[in-house]
């Protein structure tokens, strides 16, 4: 299932024109950490979620390979390793096609980006806490995420609040499963 999800995520950029003339020399690590609530994902941005004993560690390398002629929007292939603690301790892999908007009103005063990307997670283990808050679920689904990226104007570094979470895929890859995290970190472009 990994390797199917893998050729729809290259397929994707194929159709999305990503060519070897296209490719970008941007990079950017990203750091960053939170605890997954037991809340479907739109309750998870709510004040009153209901967060687990489960955290998460993450470190996310992303290369820019399509940027728009203004510089707007750039597109970005991300892969990450992810280790658990606490309610279950496991790794995590994910790769992720991202589209990333960077023009905003307020940019001279807060540089600020928005991301969502989507592609493979695999755990390297079945996912305690999955289990606990759905009664079952697979170690592999499809991942995505928001991002809001805030920072000094013309820096390389920016604050990130993400929402990293793993989908079954409207039952496409289990009938329960996945889970949602709120996070907070760093990220570093060059």
């Amino acid at each position: 299932m990994f390797f199917l999800i893998l050729r729809i995520t290259m397929g994707t950029l194929f159709l999305l024109g990503v060519t070897g003339s296209a490719w970008g020399q941007d990079y950017a690590l990203t750091v960053y950490g939170g605890r997954v609530t037991e809340d479907p994902w739109v309750e998870s941005l709510l004040p009153n979620v209901k967060l687990t004993d489960t955290y998460i560690r993450v470190a996310a390398l992303a290369w820019t390979i399509k940027r728009r002629e203004d510089g707007a929007f750039t597109l970005e292939i991300e892969g990450q390793v992810a280790k658990y603690s606490g309610g279950q301790e496991h790794f995590e892999f994910n790769l992720a096609v991202a589209g990333r908007w960077h023009n905003f009103r307020w940019d001279e005063a807060v540089d600020t980006s928005f991301a969502f990307g989507i592609g493979p997670s695999w755990a390297a283990e079945e996912p305690e806490t999955e289990v606990m808050i759905h009664g079952t679920t697979k170690q592999c689904l499809v991942y995505w995420f928001a991002e809001i990226a805030l920072g000094p104007p013309d820096s390389n570094w920016a604050l990130v609040f993400r929402l990293h979470h793993r989908s079954i895929a409207f039952g496409l890859l289990a009938e329960e499963g996945g889970s949602n995290t709120l996070t907070t970190g760093l990220k570093f472009r060059f």
